[in-house]
């Protein structure tokens, strides 16, 4: 009779997967709040995006210390409406 080794390690299994699933969906957050973010800062959300992706975590703290200011124009188009 042979052992089953998957069995014994089902928990490590479990683990992994909910760990990667964690990963993977603030890596995808990430993204598509750095798409917005840099769509309301006026620059090209494509390039923020592929900085995100490609240096990920690094890339999003470089995006967060260095994004610049909302743009005004946007604030006062905004400010009429309100």
């Amino acid at each position: 009779m042979r052992y089953n080794y998957a069995m014994e390690n089902i928990g490590v299994y479990l683990m992994g997967g909910i760990i990667l699933f964690i990963f993977v969906w603030l890596f995808l957050a990430a993204c598509r709040w750095c798409t917005h973010d840099a769509t309301i800062r006026d620059k090209s959300p494509l390039a923020v995006t592929i900085a995100v992706i490609f240096f990920f975590p690094y890339g999003l703290i470089a995006w967060l210390v260095f994004r610049p200011e909302i743009n005004t124009k946007m604030n006062r188009q905004l400010e009429r409406f309100r």
